[in-house]
């Protein structure tokens, strides 16, 4: 090679690779396989990992963005198998999901990492673990905080996942027959706060409400979906509910008192009725809580493991004595559980000749909540009644209506079909509907979040200076404002910001800057080759 030639290459590596060059016989960091979502039916998830991966690109690695199906391959891959370096984490945001433990201790403590288990990236951090436990045992909010700001601290730090940016929905009312005092809550329309007091105007005498899906059971103890227990609140009570900003509010419940850490009280509202006017007594709760554990109902297994035994104390109280402590029993079982008639449930598999109670296709469905159901044409719609009788007896009737799909539903509410759309609206559809002096659209910033989660079993992310440089190259504010056009904001914690009470607050979030991830690397002995490579750093 002529000699001017072979310098001024030598000067261009030395202008465009990474301004550290190692020994080409050092390990470089694998090729990453990238876990994410199918574009063809899940674009911006898609697009997400893309963004990421080609800022990742700059700072010597190579990304394999591995496209799986959903529901399976991919929740196989990233749930079952742990197959994967990374993946693109989306968890959604539900009421019962505001219980700080969720977002936190369940999906990091080292006991979580089994297959089907929450901790997918199988990260293990002793204090972590010893903080998740101790705070499972604290049932005061205010005592218990410290210990929830103390895990965001280490996941902050640590970063077995970077969250990249959370939902802000938008949900629509079309106020030609309806009017709503609205109560921003983290599911928005969908919320029991809001859909008491959706108001009839200029003689209209029920409120209809939009759905992509039809209603898949009306058996509490068969029920799995998310979508089937919103419905099913609305005819049920609880014993507590989820309050619009997490916090717990007595429902059923006229109290909850903690005797101590293995003994929670609890005191039934009087007066409380079910729709063919049985009264409800903890008889009932009694009975709920013991069958649905017994017949092992699939989604509220887990949420009644912790509990040993049930005494009734009189005809409204009882007593639950727990197999160990357990802080969020009052919001995750107390706050999720299905108050059942035991006159109805008690002998029903007998009744019907059923080998289970799962079977039952709970009609007429007897319940006791704020609404009835009237009546329900599968696939088309079906009339929730106003129960005038119960303490948060809601405005209005409510008819909801099926249409299969979200363009559908958006058309329906523009057009004044229905009157409101518990749908999130695609962020194109938010600018043409804003401009519609008809329509109210309300912001919903969701407590769910999507990530970059890490699987630190496996040689690439088991260095923590690399996570915590990646944290520093992913574009947020590009991926917000492109992909999601403003529609979503960025959180530093797991608990995002809507989640008031427990949210990390004195966290700042990460902001793109290459060069500190540079720097990071740099600081924890990572090289780069002459082909701008990213290398581990060298043995020692």
């Amino acid at each position: 090679m002529n000699k001017k030639v072979w310098f001024i290459s030598l000067i261009a590596v030395f202008i465009f690779a990474p301004s550290v060059v190692c020994a080409d016989d050092l390990e470089p960091v694998p090729e990453i396989d990238f876990l994410t979502w199918v574009p063809a039916k899940f674009m911006a998830y898609y697009e997400t990992s893309n963004y990421i991966a080609e800022e990742w690109r700059k700072l010597g690695l190579e990304v394999n963005l591995n496209q799986a199906s959903m529901p399976n391959p991919l929740l196989t891959y990233w749930f079952k198998e742990h197959k994967f370096d990374c993946v693109l984490s989306v968890l959604s945001g539900l009421p019962y999901r505001m219980e700080p433990d969720f977002f936190t201790n369940s999906q990091f403590n080292s006991k979580n990492k089994a297959p089907g288990d929450w901790n997918v990236g199988e990260w293990a951090h002793a204090e972590f673990d010893d903080i998740g436990e101790r705070q499972l045992e604290i049932y005061d909010p205010q005592k218990r905080l410290p210990l929830i700001h103390q895990l965001q601290n280490v996941l902050y730090e640590e970063q077995p996942e970077t969250v990249v940016y959370y939902d802000v929905g938008s949900m629509g009312i079309n106020m030609t027959n309806c009017a709503l005092d609205y109560v921003e809550a983290p599911d928005g329309l969908r919320s029991i706060w809001n859909q008491v007091r959706f108001t009839p105007k200029n003689g209209a005498s029920v409120i209809k409400v939009g759905r992509i899906s039809d209603q898949s059971t009306w058996n509490p103890v068969a029920a799995i979906q998310s979508d089937d227990f919103e419905m099913l609140r609305m005819v049920y009570d609880r014993l507590v509910q989820i309050g619009p900003k997490g916090e717990i509010r007595m429902w059923a419940a006229e109290s909850v008192n903690t005797i101590d850490e293995l003994t929670v009280d609890v005191n039934v509202k009087k007066g409380l009725k079910f729709s063919d006017g049985r009264p409800l007594t903890a008889d009932d709760v009694k009975f709920t809580f013991e069958y649905m554990k017994e017949w092992e109902a699939p989604y509220f297994l887990k949420y009644l493991k912790p509990i040993r035994q049930i005494d009734k104390l009189g005809s409204h109280a009882l007593r639950f004595h727990l197999e160990k402590p357990f802080a969020p029993f009052v919001m995750n079982t107390l706050g999720q559980v299905f108050i059942m008639p035991k006159h109805i449930w008690q002998d029903i598999v007998a009744k019907e000749a059923l080998s289970k109670p799962h079977d039952y296709p709970n009609m007429p469905l007897v319940g006791s909540g704020p609404f009835m159901l009237k009546y329900w044409k599968e696939a088309e719609e079906f009339l929730l009644l106003a129960n005038k009788d119960h303490f948060m007896a809601p405005k209005s009737d409510l008819l909801f209506v099926v249409f299969g799909s979200r363009e559908l539903v958006n058309s329906a509410l523009k057009k004044g079909v229905i009157d409101v759309n518990i749908q999130n609206l695609p962020p194109q559809a938010v600018k043409e509907f804003e401009k519609e002096k008809s329509l109210q659209i309300v912001k919903v910033p969701s407590n769910g979040y999507t990530a970059v989660r890490y699987n630190t079993a496996r040689p690439i992310f088991s260095h923590k200076a690399l996570r915590q440089a990646l944290a520093y190259a992913v574009p947020y504010k590009k991926i917000i404002e492109e992909i999601h056009e403003g529609q979503a904001g960025i959180s530093a914690s797991s608990i995002t910001p809507v989640n008031t009470f427990w949210h990390n607050a004195d966290l700042a979030p990460r902001q793109f800057d290459l060069e500190k991830a540079r720097q990071i690397l740099k600081d924890a002995g990572f090289r780069w080759n002459a082909k701008g490579r990213l290398c581990y750093p060298p043995k020692s």
